[in-house]
């Protein structure tokens, strides 16, 4: 039977059969401001306080201790859970310039002392700028994968999109993405909204409308009613 692992982000699961397929690696891509982020935190907050999954959240856009303020105004409290063992949040902008492979080491080495079954990589477009050379680090992310695989890690990888273009970071995203999701901003009767569509999701009879997101103090969530 094939096993799925809840989003815990509210909305999204009855879109996807109930969750994502256990270990594959989920793609987020999307402009600035459209709560790239915020998603990948309720993903892993969710995971450890309502399904106690533990999980490792590696920010490579902001430093740990502004992504804990940021989030804790929304009622993350990434700190309390990092006390209890139930994540981990790594700061790979304090390593910058390590190079891609010492990050996926350290990355990894995190998962298995912690037997994390949740991983966010905040972004993954800042992650690949760390190797110089397309080719190595293509290579370099067909490893990573296969042992996330092996490690049976649900991973979520955010992208950045530039205003404008369609395509996603790098153009290797979404060639190693078992999934491809896609948060987007647009004026809507004079109000900035957020808007949800799933891509791509191997192996899942999926959600081909977009739908609306809202963000409030009580988190993320996609609303049931689709936006055309």
């Amino acid at each position: 039977m094939v096993e799925r692992v809840k989003s815990g982000v509210e909305g999204l699961d009855r879109l996807v059969q109930g969750g994502f397929l256990k270990g594959d690696v989920v793609l987020l891509a999307g402009n600035t401001g459209s709560g790239k982020t915020i998603f990948s935190v309720e993903f892993i907050y969710r995971g450890a306080t309502k399904y106690k999954e533990k999980g490792i959240f590696a920010t490579f856009e902001e430093d740990a201790s502004t992504l804990k303020r940021n989030m804790l105004s929304l009622g993350y409290d990434l700190e309390k859970l990092e006390r209890k063992g139930m994540i981990k949040v790594l700061d790979l902008e304090a390593i910058k310039g390590s190079g891609m492979s010492a990050n996926i080491d350290f990355i990894l080495n995190a998962l298995r002392q912690m037997n994390a079954k949740r991983l966010v990589i905040d972004s993954l477009t800042a992650f690949l700028s760390a190797c110089q050379e397309k080719f190595e680090y293509r290579m370099l992310m067909h490893l990573f994968y296969k042992i996330l695989k092996k490690l049976s890690c649900t991973t979520l990888m955010t992208c950045s999109v530039p205003t404008g273009l369609n395509t996603l970071g790098l153009g290797i995203e979404e060639f190693i993405a078992d999934s491809v999701i896609s948060l987007e901003t647009m004026v809507l009767n004079g109000q900035l909204k957020t808007r949800f569509l799933i891509r791509k999701m191997r192996g899942t009879d999926h959600s081909r409308k977009y739908h609306e997101v809202v963000i409030d103090k009580k988190g993320l969530k996609i609303v049931p009613f689709s936006m055309m």
